[in-house]
């Protein structure tokens, strides 16, 4: 008994001593980059220009994780040569990995009642009002990922009709890809991704496309121009051909042009549609069934902050031209439709102390087209939630 019991003590201090042995083996490079560090770091004080020392620094600091001491030396050593590429292009990097990972949601949800959702003549029997119950959710994610600021952009959602319930429809879309910095304000995002929507329960297209993004911030307000290249699968039950879709987005912000607080919106809109259909739905308004055209306008929309900045109120004003490679009735070669669409906004900004944006939104739609019918008149009243997070 008492050997045994000097056997099991003698594996124990055996199994002790390797584990002691491998906590060590574990903490000795970190240990070694320490004081290594430290000597550097001593040298340094007294020798701050040192282009070696500071890039051996540098470099035990990213292999410790302490990016941040990376970045100061980096930034001594351009001080002396700014136009050393190796060392910028470390610099940039480890910039890159300090900057914070950003996720966003916004989920919108509410209600809609349009007088001509069909878009339709007004003595179309199909003139029919109705209501809708509307929800959307967007994704906005940035990561610093393998020394590059990486993007994904999601969005999903559909509109349920109460009446004509043909209408319904939803959507999904994904994207994603790196962001280029090229210049102090400007950056530039490419992404692939994919989309899809479905109508009345059955799929309606799916998309494969690129997204390019150009960016820039200029006193503060963001202006983007963004262009996307999609090709279309249509659903051919819905009587819609495949091919390529191009549309070009822009995005200008001006803040404080009028007033303090206020923001004046510029959207202008070029699109080419090479995919022909005649849908029965929503031909122009949100371009399901896109007909062999090619549309150009956009919006301005003016914001203004009232009642202390508890109500924003807004208005805007609309103008697309869309042209077609179609023919129409009554022996006119092209169809051409001009389409006017001001609009007026309330937004109260967290209701009662809540988490939760209100906005209540009018559109008016007219639609003057060469082919007369086409012409259609749309009244659209929604209220919404918008809940970030």
């Amino acid at each position: 008994m008492y050997k045994m019991r000097n056997r099991n003590n003698r594996f124990a201090g055996f199994w002790r001593a390797l584990a002691v042995a491998a906590v060590a083996l574990v903490a000795m490079p970190g240990a070694v980059f320490a004081d290594e560090m430290a000597a550097i770091f001593e040298q340094l004080l007294s020798n701050p220009d040192d282009p070696a020392l500071n890039l051996r620094y540098a470099e035990l600091a990213i292999a410790k994780g302490e990016t941040r001491k990376a970045l100061a030396a980096y930034e001594r050593v351009l001080a002396r040569d700014p136009q050393n590429r190796e060392v910028r292009r470390a610099y940039k990097k480890a910039k890159i990995a300090l900057q914070p990972r950003v996720t966003a949601f916004t989920l919108t949800t509410g209600t809609t009642f349009e007088t001509n959702p069909r878009q339709v003549r007004g003595s179309d029997a199909e003139h029919d009002s109705d209501v809708s119950l509307d929800a959307s959710l967007l994704m906005y994610d940035e990561r610093s990922l393998a020394g590059r600021r990486w993007r994904t952009l999601g969005r999903a959602g559909g509109h349920v009709l109460f009446d004509q319930d043909d209408l319904s429809d939803a959507y999904l879309s994904i994207l994603s890809g790196p962001v280029f910095d090229i210049g102090k304000k400007t950056k530039l995002h490419i992404a692939p991704g994919a989309a899809a929507a479905w109508l009345d329960d059955d799929w309606l297209y799916q998309d494969g496309l690129v997204r390019v993004s150009l960016e820039r911030r200029n006193k503060g307000n963001g202006q983007s121009v963004t262009t996307t290249v999609k090709y279309r699968n249509s659903n051919s039950s819905f009587d819609s051909d495949d091919g390529l879709i191009v549309q070009i987005d822009g995005r200008f912000l001006f803040t404080s042009r009028f007033k303090q607080g206020d923001a004046l919106y510029f959207l202008p809109r070029f699109q080419y549609s090479e995919p022909g259909g005649n849908g029965p739905v929503r031909v122009f308004q949100s371009a399901l069934f896109p007909g062999d055209f090619i549309e150009y306008g956009g919006r301005v929309v003016y914001y203004k902050p009232v009642a202390g900045k508890r109500v924003i109120l807004g208005a805007g004003f609309g103008v697309f031209l869309r042209d077609y490679d179609q023919n129409v009735a009554f022996g006119t070669k092209n169809r051409s439709d001009l389409m006017l669409t001001p609009s007026a906004h309330v937004l109260v900004p967290k209701i009662r102390g809540s988490k939760f944006d209100l906005r209540m939104d009018y559109r008016y739609e007219t639609n003057d087209s060469n082919d007369p019918l086409e012409d259609f008149d749309n009244h659209v009243v929604s209220v919404s939630t918008v809940r970030k997070f």
